[in-house]
């Protein structure tokens, strides 16, 4: 399909002036993808859920084969793009994002993007064959270059993740390094309340996950 949009735009002669994003909203669908060595799948807070591809040509700019390390977020594209077209964002409109044009035109000394950030205020429910009955939980997440920390608000807990030494999450830091834990979540409650968003829930007291069994 992709390869039909090119020729396509070959075929058009407007392939030298047009940018192209290739990208997924989540991870694999976790009953028939492996995301490995990742952890987690679409629909979860850990990177096998949130981590996915994002490819663009931008002819003349973009070096051809080039590519980066540096995590963003779907987010990015809205003020990228307008930044690309020339075009303003309007003022009464929250940006979340940041312009990654900098990084894709290889100015990497003028892109600044901070941490990265999630919330999932909700429940998502799991797959047929998964035993608990919730694939994701509320949380709130926050990413810092290596770091990764997760807001279990379900048991007012925390998961801390050296992606640079475990890209599969499967050793939780918060009580080894409680240094790192306390500087993330002092950034996500900021980020939290400049955002407003919830942190408070009230647990329905007759829900059953056999319910529906």
């Amino acid at each position: 399909a992709v390869g039909t949009i090119m020729a396509s735009l070959e075929q058009a002669g407007v392939e030298d002036n047009t940018i192209v994003v290739f990208t997924s909203d989540n991870g694999g669908h976790g009953g028939f993808t492996d995301m490995s060595p990742l952890r987690g799948s679409k629909g979860m807070f850990y990177e096998g859920g949130i981590r996915v591809p994002l490819s663009v040509t931008w002819p003349g700019v973009i070096e051809r084969g080039s590519s980066t390390e540096e995590p963003v977020l779907l987010f990015d594209l809205y003020p990228t793009l307008a930044d690309i077209a020339g075009a303003e964002v309007p003022g009464e409109q929250p940006v979340d994002g940041v312009s990654l044009v900098p990084l894709l035109s290889g100015d990497a000394n003028d892109y600044e993007r901070g941490p990265l950030f999630w919330h999932f205020p909700a429940y998502l429910e799991a797959y047929g064959f998964m035993t608990e009955p919730w694939r994701a939980t509320p949380c709130s997440v926050v990413r810092d270059g290596r770091w990764k920390l997760i807001e279990q608000f379900e048991t007012s807990s925390f998961e801390l993740y050296d992606l640079e030494s475990d890209p599969g999450e499967t050793t939780n830091l918060a009580a080894a390094r409680p240094d790192v834990a306390a500087s993330l979540i002092e950034r996500l409650r900021t980020w939290q309340d400049e955002v407003g968003a919830p942190r408070e829930f009230d647990r329905n007291p007759r829900f059953s996950p056999t319910a529906n069994e």
